[in-house]
């Protein structure tokens, strides 16, 4: 995941249709709903479209609602180490874990599909 320096770009290439894209903002919004969390616009075209809403949601949720977002955290299933990882980064925090979210909802809905019989 990130620990590589994966970027949000190269997952886009991955990404076969719009359809994949609905399948990563249910699946945001779903695991994110603890917190109340909704996307603004109806569709998006790229994974990177996603962030600003995500990395202000993060943003108001580690600072406001910090037992939330533990929570969230959980759901999302980032491990300690990979939390531990994104916090340690440098640069703007909160956008390291709105990335840190989407890469891995990315990989649950990547998986599923893989392995859907």
């Amino acid at each position: 995941m990130i620990e590589n320096g994966a970027d949000i770009t190269l997952f886009d290439s991955l990404i076969k249709g719009n359809l994949y894209l609905e399948d990563v903002k249910f699946q945001i919004e779903k695991d994110l709903g603890l917190g109340g969390f909704t996307f603004e616009k109806e569709s998006y075209f790229k994974l990177e479209d996603f962030l600003t809403e995500l990395t202000d949601f993060v943003q108001k949720l580690r600072s406001e609602h910090h037992s939330k977002w533990m929570k969230i955290v959980y759901r999302v299933d980032l491990t300690p180490k990979q939390y531990k990882f994104v916090q340690q980064m440098g640069g703007d925090t909160d956008e390291n874990m709105a990335k840190a979210i989407l890469l891995r909802i990315f990989q649950k809905v990547q998986t599923r599909k893989n392995y859907k019989g």
